[in-house]
């Protein structure tokens, strides 16, 4: 088990906490070992908990282990049909997917978060505890399902300074399949329900089969939508995935034509290539505005709070109380108005600091471009040395932003401190209102002055949205222009590649020909829709 798990499995751990997906899936006959590979015993574990086990111990061992957020779920294909079996109580699951076929989802499957070893262990047993699984006469302990455990490793960090209003969030995914064994109705002697389950198992290794074979052929359609378990491993086969596919034969000569099949399907599944890329982004800091927003409805919560507190109170003092709450209210007024200032001057700083960001980019956009036309990657010798006029330009604004960035991001630390000296003032002042309130008339003027905080703080939500959708609107269209402009780079690179094969008398295969011809309709196609005139309603 320890080798079979080193030589196929151990390096797709590391890939999945790096933000990969990987796939390791057991494939063969009735009574090949597929289950003791992929879940074994507990004297000899199998690839999940050996997998899982690894994976644990590498958060544990990393640098931030309060970074990475595992959570997992596992269900089986039964009959063409999915349950999950960590809850099987939810009976028969919906697969759903988008109009492009591109996110597969199963509907109310539960997703749960793990933070041990011993935890996954607990939920794996007991998972396959509800598995289906009947005796027949090739295999007394036969899987009558197809089971899929699904891992998924989300890693948030920080970015370093000046984008600190920016997170990067590494997401992989690690499926581990067992897959039913293929049947042969002679063999299993099943009649009756086992006779229907090998049925549907069957049905749906013909349609992983057919699709393995169309993938190693380089077929331009897969039809993926045979079979719920080809749905599901759609990405395992041929999308952003790293793909393990460990064989499994019999040695008895009664399983001499499904090894022989198991084989051709393993040489052929060699020949599929995926593309596997890290699958990380960036978000906004938006819980940034939420923290501003939250700590002010706290405030006016202490308020509120300070105001019911009743306290006994002597007549003769009233009208000195009510000089002193009346200098009390005027300076936690002005204490109020004082952090509403600072923190929109945070706002602005965050908001500038965004902007920075975006026209960042605009600049590094400008310099890729030099790139892709003078065939040469830039570098900052180039700044100062009268090189090319927009590159040169390109380079200043590009130093000139960084310096804006290091200046806003002062200024935004300055204030913060202010900020907090200020909610320290507050503080104090909100602890003399309960003996100081005596009477019903100033209960309701504080009350007054808490909803005019309150506006003033679903105003500032409402701000910082704006401010959050402005931005993300200007990246989306800097993403937009990257890909325009890497799209006119791939049309000169093929017209080039295409001139080179016909001056070189090249013969093109017919399929390469069928290709271009279709990639000429298609950008003719962009160039009339580009041209068309536009209508306006009136």
């Amino acid at each position: 088990q320890d080798m079979v798990y080193e030589a196929t499995s151990s390096g797709l751990v590391s890939d999945v906490l790096l933000g990969y997906n990987a796939t390791v899936f057991a494939y063969g006959a009735t009574g090949s070992g597929k289950t003791h590979t992929m879940v074994g015993s507990p004297q000899q574990p199998g690839i999940m908990v050996r997998a899982l086990n690894d994976l644990f111990q590498a958060v544990k061992d990393s640098k931030n282990p309060e970074q990475f957020t595992v959570t997992m779920s596992y269900l089986e294909i039964y009959n063409e049909n999915i349950r999950d079996l960590l809850n099987p109580s939810s009976g028969f699951l919906e697969l759903r997917e988008d109009s492009r076929g591109r996110n597969i989802q199963v509907t109310r499957l539960s997703e749960i978060s793990t933070t041990s070893t011993d935890e996954v262990m607990h939920l794996l047993q007991k998972g396959n505890r509800a598995r289906t699984v009947e005796p027949t006469a090739a295999n007394k302990t036969s899987s009558r399902s197809h089971a899929l455990l699904s891992v998924t490793v989300r890693q948030t960090s920080p970015l370093q300074p000046p984008e600190q209003m920016r997170s990067r969030i590494k997401h992989g995914k690690l499926f581990m399949i067992d897959l039913a064994g293929s049947e042969r109705a002679s063999q299993t002697k099943n009649r009756g329900k086992r006779l229907q389950e090998g049925a549907h198992i069957n049905r749906s290794l013909l349609a992983l089969g057919n699709c393995i074979n169309a993938l190693s052929g380089g077929a331009r359609y897969v039809n993926y939508r045979d079979s719920k378990l080809t749905r599901l491993l759609k990405d395992a086969l041929s999308g952003n995935c790293r793909t393990v596919m460990i064989a499994h034969v019999s040695p008895a000569a009664m399983h001499k034509e499904e090894s022989r099949n198991t084989l051709l399907y393993a040489d052929r599944a060699k020949n599929i290539s995926t593309k596997a890329s890290n699958v990380q982004h960036c978000c906004l800091k938006t819980t940034h505005y939420r923290t501003i927003i939250s700590e002010l409805r706290d405030e006016i919560s202490r308020l509120r709070s300070k105001m019911e507190e009743d306290r006994p109170r002597s007549g003769d003092a009233s009208n000195n109380r009510g000089g002193k709450l009346k200098l009390l209210r005027e300076k936690i007024v002005s204490t109020f108005r004082e952090q509403m200032r600072l923190r929109r001057r945070l706002m602005e700083y965050n908001a500038q600091l965004l902007s920075l960001s975006t026209e960042a980019e605009q600049q590094h956009a400008i310099i890729s471009q030099w790139e892709s036309q003078n065939n040469k990657l830039y570098k900052n010798k180039f700044l100062g040395t009268g090189g090319d006029g927009p590159l040169q330009i390109a380079w200043s604004e590009l130093s000139f932003i960084e310096k804006e960035q290091e200046r806003y991001a002062e200024l935004r630390a300055s204030t913060e401190r202010e900020l907090e000296n200020c909610k320290q003032r507050g503080a104090a002042l909100e602890n003399e209102l309960p003996s100081q309130i005596s009477s019903d008339d100033e209960r309701e003027l504080l009350a007054l002055m808490c909803r005019v905080h309150e506006l003033e703080a679903e105003k500032m939500a409402l701000q910082s949205e704006r401010l959050i959708k402005q931005h993300e609107l200007r990246r989306r269209d800097l993403v937009i222009l990257r890909y325009d402009r890497q799209r006119h780079i791939c049309e000169e690179i093929i017209t080039r590649q295409r001139k080179l094969m016909e001056e070189g008398r090249v013969t093109l295969p017919p399929d390469l020909q069928e290709l271009y011809r279709l990639y000429q309709q298609e950008i003719h196609a962009s160039t009339y829709t580009d041209a068309s005139p536009s209508y306006e309603v009136r």
